[in-house]
């Protein structure tokens, strides 16, 4: 099956990729609270490795998509806002940080969506 994210037909994957995409329009929904949480919780350490998950951007996403969720994502978890959880929002804050930074990088940013092509597309081959 051929997949186009972009035109939103994914073929056979498409109860898999729904439920993704259904899961990344509840998080960008979160509190300062739960941002810090899933930015903490256990496997994050590798779910943080990819920056369009992190900034909660899809890849095809505008360069001013990316600045107004990067802008929202800081001030939502900088620590002078979180002063009751301020360790865990410093780290999110500089997860968040390190992501925009990869993606300000044309070619990072053409490698980063590069590797998540060729893993959505082998994903769909096992569905």
């Amino acid at each position: 099956a051929v997949v186009s994210t972009q035109s939103g037909h994914y073929g056979r994957g498409n109860t898999f990729l729904s439920q993704v995409k259904a899961i990344e329009k509840k998080d960008s929904n979160m509190t300062s609270d739960q941002q810090i949480e899933r930015l903490h919780k256990p496997g994050a350490k590798y779910l943080n490795l990819n920056p369009f998950y992190v900034l909660q951007v899809d890849p095809d996403a505008t360069e001013d998509e990316l600045k107004k969720q990067y802008r929202r994502l800081s001030i939502l978890l900088h620590p002078d806002k979180n002063p009751n959880n301020r360790d865990q929002a410093t780290g999110a804050f500089e997860v968040v940080s390190r992501a925009n930074k990869l993606l300000q990088e044309k070619e990072t940013s053409d490698k980063f969506k590069l590797i998540l092509t060729d893993a959505e597309n082998r994903v769909l081959k096992m569905v």
